[in-house]
């Protein structure tokens, strides 16, 4: 590995056995002394230069974060379309894992300590497996930023309210891009809203007002908000004693449900299928994170994910 460190920007690039370049960012001259050892201290220099003038010097590495850890696919999803992928991501969530189930790697570990940023959800501190990573870390207060707003991030609305309250974020981080954040913050607000128009076009609410359905709590909000009668939600299948069987499937008949709606990410997912059989209703499982099913990367794709598996589950429905 050859590395150079500049006093000015503490950036440091780095060439290991692959022949790209890589930055991140160094905490002190850690790695000086094996570049000025070696014959390849020009080349790494003039790298080094031809870097920091491209990505404009800053005064230090939290000035300009090398890689900003998502702690899920939706706020990566944000971030990288308000830079425009010019900042590296990496999600710590896996997004078709439950979020308080899932346990952290070494490498995951890793990746807090070099992060420039941390961006999290609010409930994400609630989370044990969250807390006990960030604690080993020891990953510094001003470099965890909680994005405060509240909801399900699949509905419209919470997702335009969370374009805005991270364009504000990466704008303290590059206030000389701001009004670059600002207007693709507002392009993509408006393609939301867009998208969530066509939505209604393809399951009216008034349609959907038409059927009664069981769905798992994790998916309510984006039942409620596509018009549907929610009789009730369910838990986690791993949660659910007899009886609670017993009584969602006695409901399910008493109230003619003909959906029963579950949540990729709690697992589980042959419980929902039981539960629509013996009511006799039709199941479908929808996603609450972006890449949670195939060809999904954005929350454009996996919201008209969600509303295509919906229509199609409507279409199943057998009629009276």
């Amino acid at each position: 590995m050859y590395c150079t460190w500049t006093a000015t920007s503490n950036l440091c690039v780095i060439r290991g056995a692959s022949p790209l370049w890589t930055i991140r960012a160094c905490s002190g001259r850690t790695a000086i002394l094996d570049c000025i050892n070696t014959r390849h201290f020009r080349k790494c220099v003039l790298v080094a230069a031809a870097i920091v003038m491209l990505t404009g010097c800053c005064d230090t590495a939290e000035d300009f974060p090398t890689e900003i850890l998502a702690g899920t696919s939706l706020i990566a999803d944000i971030v990288a379309d308000l830079t425009d992928a010019s900042v590296s991501t990496y999600t710590l969530l896996p997004s078709s894992s439950c979020p308080s189930q899932f346990d952290m790697k070494a490498g995951d570990i890793k990746r807090l300590q070099q992060a420039g940023l941390i961006l999290l959800h609010p409930w994400q501190l609630q989370l044990a497996n969250i807390t006990r990573s960030l604690d080993a870390a020891k990953a510094p207060g001003n470099r965890v930023r909680v994005v405060e707003v509240p909801g399900n991030w699949m509905l419209p609305e919470a997702q335009t309210a969370a374009v805005t309250a991270l364009a504000a974020i990466v704008s303290d981080l590059h206030p000389d891009k701001q009004h670059v954040f600002h207007e693709r913050a507002e392009a993509r607000r408006k393609a939301i809203m867009e998208t969530a128009a066509r939505a209604r076009g393809i399951i009216p609410e008034a349609a959907a007002a038409n059927h009664v359905t069981l769905c798992n709590e994790m998916q309510a909000p984006f039942v409620q908000w596509l018009g549907f009668d929610v009789a009730d939600t369910y838990a986690r299948p791993e949660d659910w004693s007899v009886a609670e069987a017993e009584r969602l499937v006695a409901l399910g008949k008493e109230r003619g449900a003909t959906l029963i709606i579950d949540n990729l990410q709690s697992g589980g997912l042959r419980m929902s299928a039981t539960l629509a059989r013996d009511i006799g209703a039709v199941n479908v499982v929808l996603s609450n994170f972006p890449n949670g099913f195939p060809g999904t990367p954005t929350w454009e794709a996996a919201f008209m994910e969600n509303i295509n598996r919906v229509k199609e589950a409507l279409a199943r429905i057998p009629t009276p």
